[in-house]
């Protein structure tokens, strides 16, 4: 038999009391969701914010590109004549240091001695020619003058034997024999005056002729000048090609130097950098800047020395097309004039020397003509906005960096709502809005 029907007169009070509180406390709820609830505007409560002054910059902008020491110039010395090696100095071998003039080799001069010989006798014979030439010169001037004064007389005894034989004094033959005397005076006048054309052309020829063998005796020394290879720079043998008793021929590679009075730095720079630096005065135009000083840095072991150099070229004026850089040329006055700049060493221990193929970094103090701005790092938010305080309330400007320094960050003074000494908001914000209102903090925070 069932059970149900035994417990069915208590089972039916109980479910209609849990339906009664069911319903009761739904009533309950709907009467507490009805009643309105005094609400605090979030607004009315105005945010604490840490603030620090907009800061004018006007020292310029320092940047740090790598670079890499290259030779300012290698020279190869030539050999200017040929012959045979009689003498090779001890400083001219792979990485010895020489000096500007200093013999390097010296090739068998008899040779060319011979030649200077030979030259110096040319020179004095054309000489001789051209005083025998003057002296003849001079003869036939003594004669042709003479011959002209007899021309003289010829003519005037001519002239009276003239008017004796129109008087009837004397017969024509005599006047006859006076006009021959006088043609043959002028005759011989004719002839000296030929000779001394004849002299003054030879002239010029024998003075060429000097001109000539004067130019083959100053070739002749230079030959012999040339059997001596002195070093034209300072600067350490990079490689060497002879040795004593050898034979070299005109033209010959014979040793190479690398100029270490200067060095130069490649390096790449961006556009923009590149834009400061026309914008420093009027002389940085087009592929030539004016000169800007960069400090040169190398590290090692912990150690950092420093070297003054200046850009002031382009190497080549072509963008590269992969890292869309320009490519830059730095000097290097003084490669030996290096300071320590960083490390746990002393000033005493001594920079090492500047090297080719070192890697540097180079940074560079431009000082372009242009207003910037400087606010710390952490103001700056994502998409370069960031917060200032106006009057109680936040504003949010959008900026256009410039460069990022130690000191903090740099932008363009180009937003006109920007002012210098503005208050830009360094602290997080959780939910900022244009025009919240906000409090500084009592005690603002200078910018470094």
């Amino acid at each position: 038999m069932s059970i149900f029907p035994r417990f069915y007169p208590v089972i039916r009070p109980s479910l209609i009391s849990l339906t009664l509180l069911l319903l009761t406390g739904i009533l309950i709820g709907w009467m507490m969701m009805s009643v309105e609830v005094p609400h605090t505007p979030v607004d009315a409560v105005a945010a604490t914010v840490e603030v620090v002054p907009i800061q004018r910059h006007d020292t310029g902008i320092d940047f740090a590109v790598d670079g890499e020491v290259i030779p300012f110039r290698r020279i190869d010395l030539i050999a200017e004549v040929q012959g045979r090696v009689v003498y090779k100095s001890e400083k001219c071998r792979l990485g010895q240091y020489v000096y500007q003039d200093e013999l390097l080799m010296r090739i068998d001069p008899v040779d060319y001695q011979l030649a200077v010989g030979q030259a110096e006798t040319a020179v004095s014979q054309a000489k001789v020619n051209i005083n025998e030439n003057e002296v003849q010169k001079a003869n036939v001037e003594k004669e042709l003058t003479l011959a002209r004064e007899r021309l003289e007389l010829s003519r005037r005894d001519f002239e009276r034997n003239q008017t004796l034989v129109e008087r009837g004094t004397i017969p024509q033959a005599d006047l006859e024999n006076v006009q021959s005397s006088f043609l043959a005076t002028q005759e011989i006048i004719q002839r000296h005056e030929n000779q001394f054309r004849v002299l003054e052309t030879q002239e010029e020829r024998l003075n060429v002729t000097l001109h000539r063998e004067e130019l083959a005796l100053e070739t002749a020394k230079l030959n012999l000048a040339r059997t001596e290879v002195r070093a034209p720079i300072a600067g350490v043998i990079t490689a060497d090609s002879f040795e004593v008793n050898s034979f070299v021929q005109k033209g010959a590679y014979v040793a190479k130097i690398l100029d270490t009075s200067q060095l130069e730095i490649q390096c790449s720079l961006l556009m923009r950098q590149i834009q400061w630096i026309w914008r420093q005065s009027e002389e940085g135009t087009g592929y030539v800047f004016a000169p800007t000083p960069v400090t040169i840095i190398y590290e090692m072991d912990g150690e950092r020395w420093a070297w003054e150099g200046t850009l002031k070229t382009l190497d080549g004026g072509i963008m590269n097309p992969v890292t869309r850089m320009v490519p830059c040329r730095v000097r290097v006055d003084n490669p030996q004039a290096g300071r320590w700049a960083h490390g746990i060493l002393s000033e005493a221990s001594g920079p090492p020397m500047l090297f080719a193929g070192m890697y540097v970094q180079v940074i560079v103090h431009s000082k372009p003509d242009i207003l910037l701005f400087r606010i710390p790092e952490r103001a700056l938010l994502p998409g370069n906005r960031i917060w200032t305080v106006v009057d109680g309330k936040l504003r949010q400007h959008s900026i256009r960096i410039a460069a990022s320094t130690p000191e903090g960050v740099l932008f363009y003074a180009e937003a006109e709502t920007i002012r210098p000494n503005d208050l830009v908001v360094v602290s997080p914000l959780a939910s900022p809005t244009e025009g919240s209102p906000v409090q500084t903090a009592q005690h603002v925070v200078r910018s470094p």
